[in-house]
């Protein structure tokens, strides 16, 4: 017996451009974590003839649920291993000291 074709219309909604993020805060509670990917972006404005120094901020923020974000976690690791294994060994700066002892380091010190 012929298997019977279904179509099936699917529309692709593109959302939001791709956003550059130079820097990561991830906050978490018992039930969920958040993730803000922040873009700072300096620019100089004319303020009264003078020129001041003004930075843009945008941020875009992904809440998930613990099992998600440990999900994430896993996407990202196999991910990144894989990149390594096409295009070589990622290399991160070493860290300052005061960052060392709570493990925390910007996401923006690891942007050149």
């Amino acid at each position: 017996m012929e298997e019977e074709k279904k179509k099936v219309n699917i529309n692709i909604d593109p959302g939001k451009e791709s956003f550059y993020a130079n820097n990561l805060a991830i906050f978490n509670n018992p039930n969920e974590f958040v993730m803000d990917f922040t873009q700072v972006t300096p620019r100089m404005d004319m303020i009264e003839g003078k020129q001041v120094l003004t930075y843009v901020v945008k941020h875009n923020s992904i809440v998930l649920e613990p099992k998600q974000a440990k999900m994430v976690l896993n996407l990202l690791k196999e991910n990144v291993e894989k990149f390594e294994k096409k295009f070589g060994k990622i290399e991160v700066p070493r860290v300052e000291a005061e960052a060392k002892k709570s493990h925390a380091k910007k996401f923006a010190e690891y942007i050149s």
